[in-house]
């Protein structure tokens, strides 16, 4: 594969990247705000303000610690501005600079003995970028596609948390037992469950919900987007180092 077509891969590929990563952080922000007053009523002074990691009591259902939810909204924005970056390089490179022409004259004599000169001109498809930053490029992506990998698993698994907690509030303010429990813990999905909290949570006593969202397919539209974005890296991480490997 050519440096060229490389650069150009590598273009698109940070700018889905970016579109991704900006996705999960602005979805997350969203839920996290409009649950915030609603959640954060822990009497300790501890902040429990997260949608991620909600926690089931006997009285009320509780968010999870903020940090989860500030990794969530706000780590993607350091792999997003390397993307941009990294996005406008080779996008530049690709549509203003990637064509460098030589040209030579060659002088040869025609059958009636007669010197003719020719111009040859000969357009080289890229300028090559040395080794060494395509070295540094590589180990990049891969930290910020272990990176992703490790924000897409904390945002999947305090959503899924939240999720089963409020299967055991539910059961509280459905006011169903018996044979009707398996059917909140088994047969209804994490999206449906978090529609039940939309319009069934109450609002804490000092603090209204602004609104109305629906926060599963807020949380699940950004679980995807960190998803794509971890893929992206490992693809992004696959051509620096192809093509590191490659470089004479």
């Amino acid at each position: 594969m050519g440096q060229a077509i490389t650069e150009k891969r590598l273009t698109i590929t940070y700018v889905l990247c970016t579109i991704a990563g900006a996705t999960a952080s602005i979805t997350t922000g969203i839920a996290w705000g409009h649950w915030k007053p609603t959640l954060d009523q822990c009497v300790n002074g501890k902040n429990c303000s997260c949608i991620l990691y909600g926690q089931h009591t006997p009285s009320k259902f509780l968010g999870g610690n903020a940090a989860p939810c500030i990794w969530v909204t706000f780590g993607p924005l350091f792999y997003v501005l390397f993307c941009i970056s990294m996005a406008c390089f080779h996008g530049y490179r690709v549509l203003f600079s990637m064509q460098s022409v030589k040209t030579r004259t060659v002088i040869s004599k025609n059958e009636a003995g007669e010197m003719v000169e020719m111009r040859a001109v000969q357009v080289n498809g890229t300028n090559p970028l040395p080794k060494s930053f395509w070295i540094t490029l590589s180990t990049l992506t891969v930290i910020f596609t272990i990176y992703a990998l490790i924000h897409f698993a904390i945002f999947l698994d305090g959503f899924r948390q939240t999720c089963n907690q409020y299967r055991k509030t539910l059961e509280i303010l459905l006011g169903v037992h018996g044979t009707a429990i398996p059917v909140i813990h088994g047969r209804l999905s994490c999206q449906s469950i978090f529609d039940f909290m939309d319009y069934m949570q109450p609002d804490s006593g000092n603090a209204f919900r602004d609104g109305f969202i629906f926060t599963g397919a807020d949380l699940i539209i950004g679980i995807v987007s960190s998803l794509f974005s971890w893929i992206f890296f490992i693809y992004a991480s696959f051509l620096n180092i192809t093509t590191a490997r490659n470089h004479a």
